[in-house]
This record gives structure tokens, C-alpha cells and sequence, in this order.
């Protein structure tokens, strides 16, 4: 058994500088689970709305929340930082209250690890020239200043609806969904922006690349173009549903994106497995919500080789998760499955994969027996090994408590979604962070913000000095269970004590700061 020990005060042993070594990791641990923005807090905001269109993501330090009415930055243990209005946000980031007085609706953030900055989008909801708001933090800190601009999405008097934010090496994406003045749907635009121009002060829309009212039958429906925080490819890929044909998505290159004249390849036409229009979602007071379309409503990220994408289908009567992981470089699917159960929908689902092909989806679930049919939050863990690609059950977040949500608006099935939202910390690919929505209660939706640790390694205790004190650190995807103990002696007789101190988080590690005034051994213990 190997430990740490501390020495005097003045000196730490260099040969006690050693690392006690923990059992494994079992599979996949929920290391925070804290609840985000709720309609509650959006109504005292004097913006409240449904749906929240539920998105966020972590940042080195932080994890940041921007859904309809609300942005919020909380600490990685869950401490709330800043709560404003999406309005304020705007406002804040050198929007005119003018511009945004028509209202404001699907919302979008992204963090950027190569160029430390946060991006966030959100639309007009103006009849006739609604804009599209784009804004970008001075800092890797998104409780810090942002500068933002904005642009027509359309000419004429099309409307905007559902864009989309994508982020890689060179360029920022969004994409928008067209619809006339009788709400009928017109076709799809796709707007690339330098990055370099975003993050340059102040930001600059001069070099953006337009593609407007594009043909879905050619492009495919709700474009997204695709997350990617790997530099090399030379290129950006966008993909849609295809509009025309179930078991059909579409893949475009966009080539040329970090300068003033991007362009689109050539659709392809890519075949999959199992594609159908979801049914609205029960639960257990027989009450429907909607569980959307078979769109890919959240990110669709790219890692190394692969792009992951998630959206919700139907199958056997219920809707289900339907992922893919489709290998970039000659449009073949690598991996297709489903997640359902034949008694429960699963619905919005969003995936994240990180550099060691470990990916994690996650949704939510409903059926006919409360509580367990509740509106819930599940996740599962796929793993991508060669050409193999595999998927566990799934695994309970956050259990429902609310049998009936009904939100008395005038329609049926209630509104739900539109979107989920899960990402890889950028500090500790071996973190993965969800936010999801759930009912808090019958005519109230709430956020709920998890991380998940995928680690399978064995924790290391480190010592480090710290002026007269010193350090203690392990990695904050070790499971909670974990605690650190403190012991005088090991020998001849061994009396462990639970040191009481409190644990931060800094740079995704559990840090201790202990005064040592006698020797002592240290160790982690689960």
C-alpha cells in the first residue's frame, strides 16, 4: 500500500511524495446533479416561457445555461454565479433593447476550447425583418463581458425559425428553418462566419458567407452545422434529416469557412437503419407532451474520425433514441441502434463523444406508471472500439415527480423541448455534463444540470506545497464515494480519520489545503 505523507511545515519528504491507489471505477458515476433554471425563476424575471429550449455546457471553470428567458453561470459544484435575463444578456453584449422588443426564442451556447471563448445564438421573433443574434465572451469566464452583433435572416418577410450553432477550427455556423407569412414552410438558410473575425474586437459580420432559403429537398431540414473542436480537417461538414425520405440524413462539406467566400460541396445521401415521426409522449395521468420530430434538434459533434448525432424516432409504437456514428472521411456508418423498451417513450436526446471514443446520450423518459413513468432523465454509455460500436442500458438521472404536466396553453400535446443538451468537458475528457429538461411541477418546467464521470482508471492522490501548507489533489471524475482520510502512524496500529477540511474544485481536481504541523499520512478511501 503506498502512500502520502506530510512532513513539517517548512519541508515536504520528496520520498514520501508517493500516491496512495484506489480501487476502480464501476462503469459510469454522477459526480454533481443540481438543478438549473426553472419557469419560476424565468417568470420573476418578467420572461417567462415554454418551452425552455433547454441548452448549456461546461467551460474550464464553469458551466453556463441560456435558455428561453434566462442565462445563468454556475460554479462546477452547483453554485448559481449569475442569473439574468436572455433580454440583459443581450442588452449587456451591445444588443438594443429595440431590437430585441419583438421577443426572443431558441436559444444556443457552445464553449470553444481552441479559442477560449463562449458562443451563444438566439433569434428575433419580429414578423418581418427578424434578426439573428450572435455573441461571443472577451474571456474563457462566460460570467464575464460578451460583445454580440446581429443580422437580417431573411430578405422579405420570411421568418425565422429553430437555428442552429456550430462551432469548429475555422468556422461558427447557424442555421435557421424558413416559414412565409402564413406560416407555411419556405425552405432552409445556412449562414458561415470567420471565427477569427468573432473573436476579433470588436466582432465582424463583414466576411460572412450566406446561403439563403435553400432548397430542403436538396440540403435536408434543420441544418446543423457540426461541432467539432479538432484542427486539421480543412473543412466543415453540416447535416440534416432529409426532408423527403425516412431512413435518409445529409451530409454537405462546407469548404472554405474561415474566409469571405465559403461554399457547399455536394449533398450526399446517406441510408440508415430506423427513421420514423415520433408520437406525442404519455404519461402517467394519460396527459401527452410533444416529443417533437425526427430532426436532430441538439448538436451534432464531431471527434477524431466520427461524427455522433442522436435524434428521436419512433419504433414498436413508442418513440425511442435512435443514434449514429457515422465515419466522416467516406460517409459510412460506423454504428446505428435504438434505445427503447417497447412501455416507455425516450425522447430529445443529445450525445457527446470524447477523444477515447467513449460517448455518452442522454434523455428523457416517460410511460404509463407513476412514479417510475414520470418525466425522468436517463443517460447511456456507448463505446467505440475499431469498428465496433456498442451502447449500455440506460441508467437513471434525475427521477420525475410530476405525473400530469400540462402547462394550460392552448394546445395539445403540451409543448416539451426543444432541444437537450450534452458536452465533454473541455479540462477532463473523462467528464460529461447534461442539462435536461424536467417538470418541477404540474404547470412549471425546471432544468436539471448533471455531470457523469466515465473514468475507469484508478485515482491518484498528489501532494503539492502551497506556501506553509500544501495541496491535496485527486481528479473530480473520481466518484463521490471517495473521501479523504488522515492517519498520525501506520504502524504499529492504524486509526483513519476523515479529514474535515472542505473540497474545491480547481481545474477538475478535488483540491485539500491541509496545514502540516506533524507528520502524516494521507489516503483516499471508498
Amino acid at each position: 500500500m503506498k502512500k502520502l505523507v506530510s512532513g513539517g511545515a517548512s519541508r515536504l519528504l520528496p520520498a514520501a511524495a508517493l500516491v496512495f491507489v484506489c480501487s476502480l471505477l464501476s462503469g459510469q458515476v454522477i459526480i454533481q446533479n443540481f438543478p438549473g433554471v426553472s419557469l419560476n425563476d424565468t417568470t420573476a424575471l418578467g420572461t417567462g416561457s415554454t418551452p425552455p429550449d433547454t441548452m448549456g455546457v461546461p467551460g474550464p471553470n464553469q458551466f453556463a445555461e441560456l435558455v428561453n428567458g434566462a442565462f445563468a453561470v454556475y460554479s462546477k459544484t452547483g453554485a448559481q454565479q449569475v442569473l439574468i435575463s436572455d433580454n440583459q444578456f443581450w442588452e449587456n453584449a451591445g444588443i438594443s433593447s429595440d431590437t430585441i422588443a419583438a421577443g426572443l426564442t431558441d436559444t444556443r451556447i457552445i464553449y470553444d476550447a481552441a479559442s477560449g471563448r463562449w458562443f451563444a445564438s438566439e433569434i428575433t421573433l419580429d414578423l418581418v425583418g427578424a434578426q439573428v443574434l450572435l455573441g461571443r465572451s472577451d474571456t474563457s469566464d462566460p460570467a464575464g463581458t460578451w460583445q454580440a452583433v446581429n443580422f437580417t435572416s431573411n430578405t422579405g418577410t420570411l421568418s425565422p425559425d429553430f437555428d442552429t450553432l456550430g462551432v469548429d477550427a475555422t468556422g461558427v455556423y447557424i442555421g435557421i428553418n424558413n416559414f412565409d407569412e402564413s406560416g407555411d414552410f419556405t425552405g432552409v438558410s445556412f449562414f458561415s462566419i470567420p471565427k477569427a473575425d468573432l473573436v476579433a474586437s470588436p466582432p465582424s459580420l463583414s466576411r460572412m458567407t450566406r446561403f439563403d432559403n435553400r432548397d430542403d429537398t436538396v440540403y435536408g431540414f434543420s441544418l446543423q452545422g457540426v461541432c467539432n473542436p479538432d484542427a486539421g480537417l480543412g473543412h466543415g461538414v453540416m447535416i440534416a434529416i432529409d426532408s423527403t425520405t425516412f431512413k435518409v440524413f445529409d451530409r454537405t462539406t462546407i469548404n472554405g469557412s474561415g474566409g469571405s467566400a465559403a461554399t457547399l460541396g455536394t449533398t450526399v445521401y446517406i441510408h440508415n437503419t430506423y427513421d420514423a415521426a415520433p408520437n406525442p409522449v404519455s404519461q402517467p395521468s394519460g396527459i401527452q407532451v410533444d416529443g417533437g420530430d425526427d430532426r436532430f434538434s441538439a448538436f451534432v459533434r464531431q471527434v477524431n474520425t466520427n461524427i455522433y448525432m442522436a435524434n428521436c424516432i419512433l419504433a414498436n409504437g413508442k418513440d425511442a433514441v435512435h443514434w449514429m456514428v457515422l465515419k466522416e472521411a467516406n460517409n459510412t456508418l460506423l454504428g446505428e441502434g435504438i434505445i427503447s423498451d417497447g412501455t416507455h417513450d425516450f425522447f430529445y436526446p443529445s450525445i457527446a463523444a470524447n477523444h477515447s471514443g467513449k460517448f455518452l446520450l442522454a434523455f428523457n423518459r416517460a410511460g404509463p406508471t407513476s412514479p417510475t413513468g414520470n418525466i425522468s432523465i436517463y443517460a447511456a454509455v456507448g463505446t467505440v472500439s475499431g469498428s465496433s460500436v456498442t451502447v449500455g442500458s440506460p441508467f437513471l438521472i434525475q427521477q420525475g415527480t410530476v405525473s400530469d404536466f400540462s402547462i394550460s396553453y392552448d394546445q395539445s400535446p403540451y409543448r416539451w423541448g426543444d432541444y437537450s443538451t450534452t458536452a465533454v468537458d473541455p479540462t477532463d475528457e473523462n467528464l460529461f455534463w447534461t442539462i435536461q429538461e424536467i417538470p418541477v411541477a404540474s404547470d412549471a418546467w425546471g432544468t436539471q444540470i448533471t455531470l457523469i464521470s466515465l473514468a475507469t482508471g484508478r485515482p491518484r492522490l498528489t501532494i503539492t506545497r502551497a506556501g506553509a501548507d500544501f495541496n491535496l489533489s485527486w481528479p473530480a471524475s473520481t466518484a463521490p464515494a471517495y473521501v479523504l482520510q488522515a492517519a498520525p502512524r501506520v504502524a504499529p496500529a492504524i486509526t483513519w480519520t476523515n479529514v474535515p477540511n472542505p473540497v474545491n474544485i480547481v481545474s477538475n481536481q478535488n483540491v485539500v489545503s491541509v496545514t502540516a504541523q506533524a507528520p502524516m499520512y494521507y489516503r483516499l478511501k471508498n
